[in-house]
């Protein structure tokens, strides 16, 4: 466990505590996270949140705070991540998983695995690809050539006098049982001690790029060069068009479809279709098209 103080002054701390690892105001993966919230709405998602234990916010936002342990900054996520790389440089925050490789995985001889990473059976790895530390992939996960399963995400943060910080990631990446990945698509590692998360049965297509503690569920079709940014949540059962974007922390619904070329900027609800640029209801989209082609 560590205590705020040891990593902030005391001026700055409202009340000290403690925390084991760090996380997102939406983390559930350990108890006792420490987070930074820059938005009244996510520090009363933290302060909800019984997993979080700090939160580091401030001076203005102390007000929507109760209980929790609570430091302030002028900058919290500078100071946050300056606390997560710290933590990271000595090896204080890792994901918690076992290492192995089982016996009956085909792993191409000219590909690169990490020993810190688990590997089920009849796991396939193909040409050249690169499993990096913290990744699990569970049992008849297929892995084209050319991928890389585990790498830093583009995660900088810039502060009052425009200096580019670059945060480092400690998490991992869960590709669970019958997934697919095709030839150079990359899946990147969570930012947190937790991991980027892609549920049973979702196939992903070739040139995608998946960002960090992106979590997405059973049984969705990504196609070719789409685009996810870091920390959306994906349901099930939903299809991305080729080359389509997703911006960063957006929530798609179950059965959700995203047209080719889409550029999705806000939630899709459950069931929804949507397409253009930016992309809202498929239908609209369509007759606004056919209107202005008249």
């Amino acid at each position: 466990m560590y205590s705020l103080d040891n990593f902030i002054e005391e001026p700055y701390i409202i009340k000290n505590g403690y925390f084991s690892t760090t996380g997102s105001t939406q983390s559930h993966h350990k108890n006792n996270i420490l987070c930074y919230a820059i938005t009244p709405s996510y520090v009363v998602q933290a302060n909800k949140n019984p997993h979080i234990s700090c939160i580091i916010t401030t001076q203005q936002l102390t007000k929507y705070v109760k209980e929790k342990a609570v430091a302030i900054s002028k900058e919290p996520d500078i100071l946050f991540g300056s606390i997560v790389n710290d933590l990271i440089k000595v090896g204080g925050i890792v994901p918690n998983m076992d290492f192995y490789i089982d016996a009956t995985a085909n792993i191409h001889p000219s590909a690169h695995i990490s020993p810190k990473c688990k590997i089920g059976k009849y796991v396939t790895i193909g040409r050249n690809t690169i499993i990096e530390d913290y990744t699990i992939l569970d049992d008849h996960v297929i892995i084209g050539d050319n991928v890389i399963i585990g790498c830093d995400g583009f995660y900088f943060k810039r502060n009052k006098v425009g200096e580019v910080i670059k945060f480092l990631h400690a998490g991992g990446v869960h590709l669970h049982k019958n997934v697919e990945v095709m030839t150079g698509s990359m899946v990147q590692r969570a930012h947190d001690a937790s991991f980027t998360t892609i549920e049973e049965g979702t196939k992903i297509s070739v040139n995608v790029n998946i960002g960090h503690s992106t979590h997405i569920g059973k049984h969705n079709m990504i196609t070719g060069n789409v685009q996810i940014a870091g920390r959306v949540k994906m349901g099930d059962y939903c299809w991305v068009g080729t080359s389509s974007t997703i911006s960063d922390s957006v929530n798609i619904g179950n059965y959700a479809e995203i047209k080719i070329g889409s550029i999705v900027v806000k939630d899709v609800k459950e069931n929804q279709v949507v397409s253009g640029s930016f992309a809202y209801e498929h239908t609209k989209n369509v007759k606004n098209y056919i209107k202005a082609q008249r």
